[in-house]
C-alpha cells in the first residue's frame, strides 16, 4: 500500500536528511518489485544483491542511522529513521540482513565490549557480514533456556558442542550468536554464555532444511568442538541469560513494528494509512458487493490499523522509558494474533489462491502460507502469553522445578 509521509512536518534538519536520502537512493538502489519475496535464501544472487545494496547505503552515509558514530553509524534519531523508511519505500533494501539491524546490533550495543562493537558493527553496516542467531535446539522445543549445547574451556579456548536448528539464513551467514551452557551445575537460567561464532569454521556443519512448502530458509547446525576465544564472549561468562533476554526483546520489537525496513510503517507516525489490498482483492474476485466479502474487508482493515497502533504505542513507550523493553513482547503477540486472524479472513475471501499464492510465483501477500510464521516468529504465541502474564500482569508462574535446582539435576529429553 502507499504510505502517507511526515514530510509536511519535517524540521529543517529532517528535511535536509530526507533530500540527501532521496537523492542518493534514486538510480542507485534496486526497485522494489511487486511479488518478489522479501527473503529467499535459495536465490543466492538475491542474497548477494542485498549485500551490495547495504554497501551502497554505507557509501552514501545512510547505514546505521541510529547507531552511534563511533561504531560506523550516523548517531541520529528515530525520526531520521522514520524519514529514511519513507524515502526507501520504492526500493528493495538489504532485507536478507534483517538479523543484523533487528537483533545483533542491539545485542552488541547493550552487552558487547568496545572492541567487539568497533570490530563487528561496521562490518554489518557495510554488508560484509550477515549474522544468524543460533538459539533453538532440536530437543528444546520452545524452552530456550533448557538448551543442552555446551561450551567447555580447555586452556585459553572454549569448545562448543551440540546442535542448533531453525537458523534463518545459516548457510549464507558469516557470523552467528550462539547461546551455550557453560556450567550445568547452576540453575537452568544461569550457567549460560553467549558466544560469537564463525559460521563456516572447522567443526561447524550447516545443513539447509527443506520444508514441506519447498523453502530452505532455515538451517540446522552441528557443532563439534567449534572453537571460540574469550574475545568471542558477549556479556559475562554464565551471564548469557541477560544477553538472550535483550536478544529476544529486540526480535519481538522488530517483529511487531515491521521486520523489513521500507516495506511498511516501521516506526511511530501521526497518521496511519488504510489498507487497500483487501478492497482490491475483493474487486478482482468480483465479490465486492457481497455481504460476506464486505464484512471480511472491513474486519481486515480494522485489524491492520489496530496492529499498527499497538506497535506504535509500544515503540513510543519503550523509547520514552514509560514502558519496559519487554513490552515488545506484548506488541509481538498482538501482531501475531491480529495477523493470523487477518490471514485466515483473506484466505476465506481468496479461496484456493489464498493457500497456493499467485500463479506467477513469488510470496503470496495473504493466505495460509503465512499463518505458521505468525505463531512462532519472535517466540511462539504460547510462550509470549506466559511471559506477558508473569512479567506484566503479575500472575504466578506455572508449576515447575525450583529456580535453585542445578540444571544437571533436571530431567531432560535425554534422561531415562
Amino acid at each position: 500500500m502507499t504510505l502517507a509521509t511526515c514530510e509536511d512536518r519535517d524540521t529543517d534538519e529532517l528535511r535536509a536528511f530526507r533530500l540527501k536520502a532521496r537523492e542518493w537512493m534514486a538510480g542507485r538502489l534496486p526497485p522494489r518489485i511487486p511479488g518478489q519475496p522479501y527473503m529467499d535464501w535459495t536465490d543466492k544472487e538475491l542474497v548477494a544483491a542485498d549485500r551490495r545494496t547495504q554497501r551502497i547505503l554505507w557509501d552514501g552515509g545512510l547505514a546505521g542511522i541510529t547507531v552511534p558514530k563511533e561504531y560506523g553509524g550516523l548517531g541520529l534519531t528515530r525520526q531520521h529513521e522514520t524519514v529514511f523508511g519513507e524515502e526507501a519505500a520504492p526500493y528493495r533494501l538489504a532485507w536478507h540482513l534483517g538479523n543484523n539491524y533487528n537483533i545483533v546490533q542491539p545485542v552488541l550495543l547493550a552487552h558487547g565490549t568496545e572492541e567487539q562493537k568497533h570490530k563487528y558493527i561496521p562490518r554489518m553496516l557495510n554488508g560484509d557480514h550477515i549474522w544468524a542467531q543460533m538459539t533453538s535446539e532440536p530437543s528444546g522445543g520452545s524452552d530456550l533456556f533448557g538448551l543442552i549445547t555446551r561450551a567447555e574451556k580447555r586452556g585459553d579456548k572454549w569448545y562448543i558442542n551440540g546442535s542448533k536448528i531453525w537458523t534463518t539464513g545459516g548457510e549464507d551467514s558469516d557470523m552467528g550468536l550462539c547461546l551455550a551452557r557453560t556450567d550445568p551445575t547452576l540453575p537452568k537460567h544461569q550457567g549460560l554464555t553467549m558466544f560469537m561464532v564463525e559460521m563456516h569454521q572447522p567443526g561447524m556443519t550447516v545443513r539447509p532444511l527443506t520444508l514441506v512448502n519447498g523453502t530452505q530458509d532455515f538451517c540446522q547446525e552441528f557443532l563439534d568442538d567449534v572453537e571460540a576465544s574469550e574475545d568471542n564472549i558477549v556479556g559475562e561468562i554464565n551471564g548469557g541469560w541477560a544477553v538472550a533476554t535483550t536478544q529476544l526483546a529486540a526480535e519481538r520489537s522488530a517483529t511487531s513494528r515491521g521486520w523489513y525496513i521500507g516495506v511498511g510503517a516501521s516506526l511511530p507516525r501521526e497518521r496511519i494509512e488504510i489498507a487497500s489490498h483487501p478492497v482490491k482483492l475483493a474487486h478482482e474476485l468480483g465479490l465486492a458487493e457481497t455481504q460476506r466479502a464486505r464484512q471480511i474487508v472491513g474486519e481486515v482493515i480494522a485489524l491492520e490499523a489496530l496492529r499498527e497502533l499497538v506497535a506504535q504505542r509500544a515503540s513510543k513507550g519503550i523509547d520514552a522509558g514509560t514502558l519496559p523493553p519487554t513490552t515488545g513482547g506484548v506488541a509481538s503477540l498482538a501482531s501475531s494474533t491480529l495477523n493470523q486472524r487477518a490471514s485466515e479472513l483473506m484466505t476465506e475471501l481468496a479461496g484456493p489462491c489464498g493457500v497456493t499464492g499467485p500463479a506467477d510465483g513469488g510470496e503470496p501477500e495473504q493466505g495460509m502460507d503465512r499463518v505458521w510464521l505468525f505463531r512462532i516468529g519472535g517466540g511462539s504465541a504460547e510462550m509470549l502469553r506466559n511471559t506477558i502474564s508473569e512479567r506484566h500482569l503479575g500472575l504466578p508462574r506455572e508449576p515447575g522445578p525450583g529456580k535453585d535446582v542445578p540444571f544437571n539435576q533436571l530431567r531432560t529429553n535425554a534422561a531415562s
